[in-house]
């Protein structure tokens, strides 16, 4: 077998090949499966140092005869959260000829009670003790052949990130020879009879798991309800359960197994693995710091500010000033010209390439500096364990507005993209939790829209460092906002459950798994450039550089504001006007931006390219580059001062927290299952973005000395509902709940 081949689809949805062996990956959530999954099948699974990034399986190639599907992490075969049901029956109703199980080394006592459930189906099965190298870090001593002998399975230690053990690993998978196991049965011998006697009346189609069904119809969990088809086999687990449950204290005999099961573990940890005498580890250290209440929001927002600082203000504007500037802007759009011009091109024809396709999308590829350096810090910080951390400190000010600290995990993943942070959504417990935060999560400003943040950053806000991370604290207040108004109906109101959540070891970041998670967003980004961004470049030069007259009919002009698309355009502007931006490119980029947020730059650098170069008449200096043009020719700054300024930042305001790309439209109506939720979430971003740059732009203005006007009055009237709306009571009130921490 080739140990090295590559996958035949980084998708999800991999047809399945009945003729390939099956290894399904599972384990705890945060335990390394999508890490050792993507290690095996050179996959690009979106991976994550928090519990929920797996929220659906994934299907990769090993070899030729062997497929890998990675599963949700689960903690038990009897859970009811999304993930793990499609973790249960993918298990129970897929065809598996190898588990590997994959547990956490450092937590083995809580890792151990799945491994139970696990071995119970008679199947094939491989354990691996991931994070081995942490386990001599930590001071513990495990006896894996102990563990193996005791389980019946082959066991091998293992780092995901690392790459110990994997090569004892991939010499297992390419041996192939995987041997059913016999059940092990849980129990006492009562249980173990009881067990028994189910087992040979259920549907003979469940037979390879009818031992686990047996079970599980035992404990009040029959899963699938139709493996019970024979009635007299229903009444003999009800025959057993009442026989059972005498025989308990409490009359539960889910306690009573659970107890048994855990004894085992208890036993095992005490004779198998050592741990050295407590000493307070980094980790302990360190969140005594991180993790104190008065301290944990400072660092966070001093975290936060110094990512955008570094990425947006500083390394990454030098990077991207000279991408725009001079890579693109000095050589290779020149370069492109006379090439054209050799090559004996129409003017129209040379333009077209030069300022529309290559002009468009090079300003879009130019902020791909900035986006590296962004993704590569936002890896470092979750890879270490601090965003586990982050997501942890921000339940307790999440509970207060109807959310929980787990939904901040949607929100990170956001960063990079709406689409997965949409679709991570569906592992929050509660559905009002989830409405809340599909209406909110594209609101974060993602890869698509950090290109809007830079290109205002550099070309008009320059003086103003703290704007990038002022940017993404406003869309955090945003979000915070909207939860206190939509918690107030019926429809989202809120009771938010308690946070469990494991705190992982703080560690260096394994470089593969940064530079993969930075590959794998950069990459999604420029290929959208390569398609999206392209086509719509194309469409808005040709719209720009056509006019239509009855006279002459459709001919080419020499300035867009005689075009088609300015005649369009401008009585569309008018419905901008009230936000400070009735430009009718500003209109353009605005509505283009629909299709993709890149796609707001580009149409502006369009419009740059195909506008003669301006002069400036106090220094009397020709006024070209995408940014002087969007500064003076659309916002027109140094005419209107601050003015311009506010009218800026309406259209950034605006473009950020409106309805997102239609990629994300159509992953926000999947999710949320259409009909009138989903055009309530299309109307509320729409009308909460229009009415939020109205109310800024309108206030602004007044204390900036513009004078009182209908419009100040009318904003005035609209912060007044706004705050009607955050502070009106609800249908019910929820008290603070509790929660909690794990940590390793």
């Amino acid at each position: 077998m080739n140990t090295n081949s590559k996958c035949c689809c980084d998708s999800p949805e991999v047809p399945q090949d009945n003729a390939a062996r099956r290894v399904m990956f599972i384990g705890n959530p945060n335990s390394g499966k999508s890490t050792l999954f993507n290690r095996l099948c050179n996959l690009h699974v979106r991976t994550g140092n928090y519990p929920g990034v797996t929220v659906a399986r994934h299907t990769g190639r090993y070899s030729s005869s062997i497929q890998m599907v990675d599963l949700p992490g689960i903690y038990s075969l009897s859970s009811a959260s999304a993930e793990e049901i499609i973790a249960r029956d993918e298990l129970l109703n897929g065809r598996c000829d190898l588990i590997v199980n994959i547990v956490d080394a450092t937590s083995l006592e809580r890792s151990m009670y799945l491994s139970m459930e696990l071995r119970e189906l008679g199947l094939p099965m491989l354990l691996l003790l991931n994070m081995w190298d942490d386990v001599e870090k930590e001071g513990i001593s495990i006896d894996a052949p102990a563990l193996e002998k005791d389980l019946g399975c082959r066991v091998i230690p293992v780092s995901a990130t690392r790459g110990d053990g994997i090569k004892e690993l991939r010499e297992y998978l390419n041996k192939g020879e995987w041997q059913a196991l016999p059940p092990l049965c849980p129990g006492n011998q009562k249980f173990a009879a009881a067990i028994s006697e189910i087992t040979a009346g259920i549907a003979p189609a469940y037979e390879k798991r009818a031992s686990f069904l047996a079970a599980s119809a035992l404990l009040g969990d029959r899963i699938p309800e139709d493996c019970f088809k024979n009635p007299d086999t229903a009444s003999l687990v009800e025959k057993h359960r009442a026989s059972l449950a005498a025989d308990t204290e409490s009359g539960s005999i889910y306690e009573a197994l659970a107890a048994q099961r855990y004894g085992f573990i208890s036993e095992f940890m005490s004779r198998h693995v050592k741990v050295a005498p407590h000493k307070k580890t980094l980790t302990e250290k360190l969140d005594a710091v991180v993790l104190n209440r008065f301290m944990a929001p400072v660092i966070f927002v001093a975290v936060m500010f110094f990512v955008y600082f570094i990425s947006v203000t500083w390394l990454g504007s030098i990077l991207t000033d000279w991408t725009n500037d001079t890579l693109f802007g000095e050589m290779i759009i020149p370069w492109t010209k006379e090439m054209m011009e050799k090559l004996e091109f129409s003017e129209l024809a040379a333009s077209l390439v030069s300022d529309g396709i290559v002009g468009g999308v090079g300003a879009v590829l130019g902020f791909v500096p900035q986006m590296i350096i962004l993704f590569l810090m936002l890896a470092l910080l979750e890879e270490c364990g601090y965003m586990t951390r982050a997501a942890f400190f921000l339940d307790r000010v999440f509970n207060f507005f109807g959310l929980s600290g787990r939904a901040f995990i949607p929100y990170i993943i956001g960063t990079g993209c709406g689409v997965p942070a949409l679709m991570t959504v569906r592992t929050l417990p509660e559905e009002s939790e989830r409405r809340v935060t599909l209406f909110t999560a594209t609101m974060i400003p993602c890869s698509a829209k950090l290109p809007i943040i830079v290109l205002f950053a550099s070309a008009i806000f320059s003086d103003y460092a703290w704007f990038p991370a002022a940017i993404y604290f406003t869309s955090v207040a945003i979000i915070i906002i909207s939860a206190l108004i939509m918690q107030k109906f019926q429809d989202f109101k809120s009771s938010p459950a308690p946070m469990l959540m494991e705190m992982p070891l703080y560690h260096i970041p394994a470089p593969r798994v940064v530079l993969l998670t930075v590959y794998q967003r950069v990459r999604a980004f420029i290929k959208k450039a390569g398609t999206i961004i392209f086509a719509c470049c194309v469409v808005i030069w040709t719209l720009s550089s056509l006019g239509y007259s009855s006279e002459e009919g459709i001919h080419t002009v020499s300035e867009p504001d005689e075009s088609i698309l300015a005649d369009v355009a401008q009585p569309v502007s008018v419905v901008f006007a009230p936000l400070g931006f009735d430009d009718y490119r500003a209109t353009v980029a605005t509505v283009s931006g629909l299709s993709a947020k890149e796609v707001v730059v580009s149409t502006l650098s369009v419009f740059a390219g195909a506008e003669e170069d301006a002069i400036d008449s106090e220094e009397d200096e020709v006024v070209t580059g995408l940014y002087e043009k969007v500064r003076n020719n659309i916002f027109h700054i140094d005419e209107k001062g601050a003015a311009g300024l506010l009218a800026a930042l309406s259209f950034v305001l605006f473009n950020l927290f409106t309805v997102p790309c239609v990629a994300a439209v159509g992953t926000l109506h999947r999710e949320i299952g259409g009909g009138r939720l989903f055009w309530y979430a299309i109307a509320y971003q729409l009308g909460f973005s229009y009415g939020f740059a109205f109310i800024v732009y309108q206030l602004a203005m007044l204390f900036a000395g513009y004078g009182f006007g209908v419009m100040t009055g009318i904003a005035l009237a609209l912060l007044g509902v706004f705050l009607f709306l955050m502070f009106r009571k609800g249908p019910s009130e929820s008290a603070e709940i509790p929660f909690v921490m794990v940590t390793k």
